[in-house]
């Protein structure tokens, strides 16, 4: 495990809006990069776009927990609390990524 790993990125967001993390969801996954979680929204992006190649329902169902991640993490971070840059806020979105992201996180799971 190198070092990275054990001190994770940490991303702090007093101003966050939820509501315009939600919004920003709803367009390419982008509520993590507007979050401050960059490295989120490609593996997001990635799992989204397999779910609508698979059929429309499991994408739409990635899409609507991303838009649900989004806005609890926005809520987290307006709160004050500083969260590791790939953590998720929703564990049902955790449990799908952390197949294909290994270095995914949850503070719920």
């Amino acid at each position: 495990m190198s070092q990275q790993d054990n001190n994770p990125k940490m991303i702090s967001k007093p101003g966050a809006s939820p509501v315009l993390a939600m919004f920003l969801t709803l367009f390419y996954s982008l509520g993590p990069v507007y979050n401050g979680q960059t490295s989120k929204w490609p593996v997001l992006l990635l799992i989204e776009v397999i779910g609508h190649c698979l059929c429309l329902l499991p994408g739409l169902l990635i899409r609507i927990l991303c838009i649900i991640d989004a806005y609890q993490t926005a809520i987290r971070l307006q709160s004050g609390e500083s969260i590791p840059e790939n953590e998720y806020s929703l564990q049902l979105l955790y449990n799908i990524v952390k197949i294909i992201d290994k270095t995914a996180t949850c503070s719920r799971a």
